[in-house]
């Protein structure tokens, strides 16, 4: 398709508005902020090297919009410039920090908008980060204890598991008993740059979009959060109690089990988990299939993103039953041992006499992406929908596929709480979501503060179920995530919104992020709409009785309205 190539989406729809805003941003970096204020530095370091990058998609663009050239000549072009770039702009993310870094791991999981050579760079950020040398994370350990590490482990592993944005984690031995456990030590500058980088992000957002800057206000009153690990120990003792109270875990997903008494405001110590990232298998498996193919993995995932590029990202998956590729997995493992158990007879006479032992089989399983996303949702919307404390930040990098299939939840830095009053106005969201109920949304949305020029049913109700549900072709047509938002703002601009449900709305996204990455797009209310209804029945008050001074009750003294300036 002529002109929505997968590496022009990176900057399209936005390119504009951040080209404009770093020739805005360089001219307000006065020399006095240059030189004393290290948040404009970094600043004006990632957008000095970000402008012209931006600028070189854009005349890119232009250049395929008004020459007459082939598809295949267009998508080499991009893929020149993802090559390019890519490595980069996350090199200065990596050595940044901070909440670049945050943002980047965000980005990551866009897998329906930036092409692979860009997603393989951003998913780096997710656990890969640069890390701090050993010496700076025993000195933290000190200062947090009063005492040596060695005094608390008897192992203490060099190189870390993983390390991201404020913080990495090491695996260790602990003295007291043996258990192996995995440590997350918080880097000695990361609550500053947190602070000094949301200034500058938000002066930023000022000049390019400044309607998201009531997003970036939650968010950034959620993120201040995670610089107390205490408190996430505390977010994982409550989190793994409601999954053992629902019946998730053990027998579908595991929560880390914290030792609160070693824990400290920068030291985190958790139960070590088995398991690699969800995303990582996945890959393994797509590998595999590239192989039978002839294509490299990057070849073929770059073909998968053409093809949900021309024919758009489907609303709903459509493949094989989690009950069907389960018996796929069971056949071939019935298989395998079928024929390991000749080989096995061979290798023991024949092969061993002739020394012609024949290596044993072992099929690659597919992995059971219907099932794993069936628990994925299930388990979150319960933790929005009944518990009301849920991760904001479901990125896939805080998944892990443990070796008996199920998955652990492995970080709750991110942990919100909502009060009873928002958490029924979600659940009714989301029932009047799976009714279609467009009244609905447009009374819950006034009800909340939403004030835009037109108040256009039609425009807040694709409003609604992009931000709470899905990001189907169904929904957004021919246009992309942002392509699909500017337009619908060109035809009502809004003028005040609530905050209320902004990290409900951001887990979701975060979820259907999620979900394309499994190749396994879902519709949020298919699986939240039916667990809504059963809350607001047993909160005494069902769908039907909600009218428009009910919704105003549940939101007095909790909606915060910003306007949109």
């Amino acid at each position: 398709m002529a002109g929505r190539l997968p590496g022009a989406r990176i900057f399209r729809g936005t390119a504009a508005a951040a080209t404009a805003s770093v020739a805005g941003l360089a001219a307000a970096a006065a020399a006095y902020q240059y030189k004393y204020d290290d948040g404009t530095r970094r600043a004006v370091a990632l957008y000095g090297y970000i402008g012209p990058v931006v600028v070189h998609y854009r005349l890119v663009e232009f250049k395929h919009t008004h020459m007459r050239m082939t598809d295949a000549e267009k998508t080499a072009e991009w893929r020149a410039l993802d090559r390019k770039y890519a490595s980069k702009v996350v090199n200065i993310l990596e050595s940044l920090q901070g909440m670049y870094t945050k943002y980047g791991q965000i980005a990551s999981g866009m897998t329906n908008t930036f092409s692979t050579i860009w997603i393989e760079e951003l998913r780096k950020l997710e656990d890969r980060v640069p890390p701090r040398p050993k010496e700076v994370v025993m000195q933290t350990i000190l200062e947090e204890t009063g005492r040596p590490a060695s005094e608390t482990f008897a192992y203490f592993e060099d190189e870390p598991l993983g390390s991201a944005s404020i913080g990495q984690v090491h695996r260790a031995t602990l003295r007291s008993d043996g258990s192996q456990v995995a440590v997350k030590v918080q880097y000695p500058e990361a609550r500053k740059l947190f602070r000094t980088d949301m200034q500058t992000i938000k002066s930023f957002f000022k000049l390019a979009a400044p309607e998201q800057l009531f997003t970036l206000g939650e968010l950034e009153r959620q993120f201040e959060l995670e610089f107390d690990y205490r408190q996430e120990a505390a977010n994982l003792l409550e989190v793994g109690a409601n999954m053992r109270k629902h019946g998730f875990s053990p027998r579908e997903v595991v929560v880390p089990r914290p030792y609160p008494s070693l824990t400290t405001e920068r030291m985190l110590v958790m139960e070590l988990l088995p398991g690699r990232k969800l995303l990582d298998g996945l890959r393994e498996y797509g590998k595999v299939l590239a192989e039978k193919e002839g294509l490299s993995l990057e070849e073929w995932e770059e073909a998968m993103r053409v093809r949900i590029e021309e024919q758009g990202i489907p609303a709903r998956y459509d493949g094989p039953s989690a009950q069907q590729i389960e018996l796929i997995r069971r056949l071939l493992a019935l298989r395998d041992a079928a024929l390991n158990l000749l080989l096995f007879v061979w290798n023991v006479t024949v092969g061993g006499v002739l020394g012609a032992k024949l290596r044993y089989a072992r099929s690659s399983l597919p992995p059971n992406a219907p099932q794993l996303m069936d628990t994925l949702m299930r388990v979150h919307g319960t933790q929005l929908l009944v518990d009301g404390v849920f991760n904001a930040d479901t990125h896939a990098g805080n998944f892990l596929l443990m070796p008996d299939d199920r998955v652990a939840l492995i970080d709750y830095g991110a942990t919100k709480r909502l009060s009873t009053q928002e958490r029924l106005s979600a659940c009714y969201l989301y029932a009047a979501l799976r009714r279609h109920d467009e009244e609905a949304l447009l009374q819950l949305a006034v009800s909340g503060g939403y004030r835009s020029r037109y108040f256009r049913r039609d425009v807040i109700t694709k409003l609604t179920r992009f931000g709470f549900d899905t990001m189907g072709k169904d929904l957004l047509g021919d246009r992309n995530a942002a392509q699909f938002v500017d337009h619908l703002k060109a035809e009502d601009p809004y003028e005040e919104v609530a905050d209320n449900l902004v990290l409900a709305s951001f887990m979701s996204i975060r979820m259907r992020i999620v979900g394309m990455a499994l190749n396994h797009p879902v519709v949020c209310s298919d699986w939240w709409g039916e667990i809504a209804e059963q809350e607001l029945r047993a909160a005494g008050v069902p769908y039907e009785d909600w009218t428009p001074e009910l919704m105003a009750q549940m939101n007095d003294g909790v909606v915060r309205v910003v306007k949109n300036t």
